[in-house]
């Protein structure tokens, strides 16, 4: 393959990468935007229940710690797929420079003659 057709498959296959990366961020944010909203829904709807200081501390603290910790899986879940999306761009990218390699004749050992 000469270095143009590698160049073409070079850019089609970062284009593929990137289109791939950015539906998957964007299909995240959907559902941690839904899930967002839900969390919200789920505590309102315990909130006037609250009667004391002491029940809507703890209802708050355990309406911060969730939102926590669905801020945090979700971007774990992006970095991970960042880094995947890298990985196969510097593979993609590893492959358009890399050398041919082409067959070469190898040299073939001749046997020593007995005297």
């Amino acid at each position: 393959m000469n270095m143009i057709e590698k160049q073409a498959e070079l850019g089609k296959s970062l284009y593929e990468i990137n289109t791939a990366a950015m539906s998957e961020i964007a299909e995240m944010s959907r559902k941690n935007i839904e899930q967002y909203f839900e969390v919200n829904r789920s505590f309102g709807e315990k909130l006037p229940e609250v009667k004391e200081v002491g029940s809507f501390v703890s209802l708050q603290r355990e309406y911060g710690e969730t939102l926590f910790n669905n801020a945090r899986e979700a971007m774990e879940a992006q970095t991970a797929l960042m880094q995947s999306a890298f990985a196969e761009a510097r593979d993609a990218v590893q492959s358009a420079f890399a050398p041919e390699v082409t067959e070469t004749a190898k040299p073939k050992v001749k046997a020593k003659k007995a005297a």
